[in-house]
């Protein structure tokens, strides 16, 4: 589906105009009360009910909670900047704070609620190869899709761009995959008989060369969508109900294929065609959003001639 993308010109906006489209112009809220009286408490439970976990590996194995918090720290700081000298960039303070707190805390709220049914659900189908799938996918995908568009709604004003939703996702996505990499370190760390340390260097270096990013590509293409539904100014209702649901769609389909127990025979070269399958679907967002900032950048130029 082709994209609309020039933007009405604003003189106060080099990107995009100033007030978030779905808003009357001049009367843009800074923020929706109503949004942050669901993000708040989601990712209030969530965190919490993390931290207790982490908080017993803690006990067990300090090294793995500090090794984690070291890694993590640098790959967010590592994101952070690289995206920051992008032309896509929202210079809109520590903005990427929330999107890690959602993908970190609020998305576990939706996998403690309804994980074990969808793996009950799965064997009683008779359907034992796609228990990952929809105990995973499927809570997961939708939980970090809703606060991709909590946080965009949350807060209209810095929030007027298509290509938002994928910045946030990209964050979301982030604080989703460290977190449970930390307790899969951990859980590692535990399960080697003869060094904690060891255990725990063998998780994390099995997550970084099988599948590595995989949320981020995830919650980056449903952002995508989220994002150019809820904020482009020049598509109709059918289209944003397409992009809404498709980006979102197309993020748990990936995720699905990902965790489905498919025939040893296939091995790893099947997993690492769905990988670069994954990132070919980010890049493919990325440059659409980079199409819609150069077109709008253009338009609002020569508008200003």
């Amino acid at each position: 589906m082709g994209l609309p993308m020039n933007p009405p010109p604003h003189p106060d906006n080099q990107h995009w105009p100033a007030a978030a489209p779905n808003s009357r112009p001049g009367a843009a809220p800074s923020r929706n009360i109503w949004a942050f009286l669901v993000i708040v408490p989601l990712i209030a439970a969530g965190l919490a009910a993390n931290v207790v976990s982490l908080m017993v590996f803690g006990l067990i194995t300090p090294v793995s909670l500090g090794f984690g918090a070291v890694v993590s720290t640098a790959v967010i700081g590592l994101v952070w900047w690289l995206l920051s000298r992008s032309v896509l960039w929202r210079p809109a303070g520590a903005w990427p704070l929330l999107a890690l707190a959602w993908g970190a805390g609020a998305s576990f709220v939706f996998v403690i609620s309804v994980a074990d049914s969808m793996t009950t659900i799965a064997t009683a189908l008779g359907w034992e190869a796609a228990e990952a799938s929809l105990a995973g996918a499927w809570p997961e995908e939708v939980g970090k899709s809703l606060g991709i568009a909590l946080i965009l709604l949350a807060l209209p004003r810095p929030w007027n761009r298509p290509w938002d939703g994928l910045l946030v996702g990209v964050f979301a996505g982030l604080g989703f995959e460290l977190i449970e990499t930390i307790q899969y370190g951990a859980s590692g760390a535990l399960d080697d008989p003869n060094s904690d340390v060891a255990g725990l260097l063998s998780t994390w270096l099995v997550r970084s060369i099988f599948g590595p990013g995989l949320h981020v590509f995830f919650s980056g293409v449903a952002g995508f969508g989220v994002g150019v539904a809820l904020l482009h100014p020049r598509l109709t209702t059918p289209a944003r109900w397409a992009f809404g649901l498709g980006g979102p769609g197309a993020a748990f389909a990936m995720h699905f294929l990902w965790n489905y127990t498919w025939p040893d025979a296939w091995g790893v070269w099947w997993y690492a065609t769905l990988w670069a399958l994954c990132g070919v679907a980010l890049v493919a967002c990325w440059r659409a959003a980079k199409r819609m900032e150069k077109v709008s950048r253009l338009s609002v130029d020569e508008a200003g001639r």
